[in-house]
């Protein structure tokens, strides 16, 4: 999954991306998980012993559930927010396959950014932390230099804070 911190003259804006190629793999996956129970649901029948059925029951519900999960990553949308100054709240957008979750928050709700460090086997690299009130934390980008990652965070905190986008260039 890729990400990008975009500066429009609308305001900041962010959006995590999930490449073609991994979406058709996740879609194909998904798919196939969806044919698993078939061969059960041929040889089943109502002589079979109640655990086997119940073992037939496991098969059929287990593999479609995955393949459901697997389906909404391939079709799903990832996050989105518009950091919008002029009104000044956050539009946070994401998209699953049935519905569209579209939420305005506050900036007087979102704390001050922080910048974050994780560790990987490739090294260590930089997320920033966002927090609203109320609610579970939003992890942001994934810089290698921990220059690149505070030069996002504190146009983040230049955005909450009402400074224009071209004054912190």
């Amino acid at each position: 999954m890729s990400h990008g911190f975009i500066d429009s003259p609308e305001g900041l804006r962010y959006a995590e991306h999930i490449s073609t190629p991994l979406r058709l793999f996740a879609g194909v996956i998904g798919l196939a998980m969806l044919l698993i129970p078939v061969p059960f649901l041929l040889h089943a029948h109502l002589g079979l012993p109640w655990w086997q059925l119940v073992l037939v029951a496991l098969c059929v519900v287990f593999p479609g559930l995955v393949g459901l999960l697997f389906l909404t990553i391939a079709l799903g949308r990832c996050l989105r927010l518009h950091f919008d100054t002029p009104r000044r709240r956050l539009t946070r957008n994401s998209r699953f396959p049935l519905m569209t979750r579209l939420a305005f928050v506050a900036y007087s709700q979102v704390e001050p950014p922080t910048l974050q460090e994780r560790s990987s086997e490739d090294g260590p690299y930089f997320v920033i932390r966002l927090g609203v009130r109320g609610e579970r934390p939003m992890h942001l980008g994934s810089f290698e230099r921990r220059e690149e990652g505070e030069q996002w965070r504190g146009r983040i905190a230049g955005q909450l804070q009402g400074e224009d986008s071209a004054d912190s260039l």
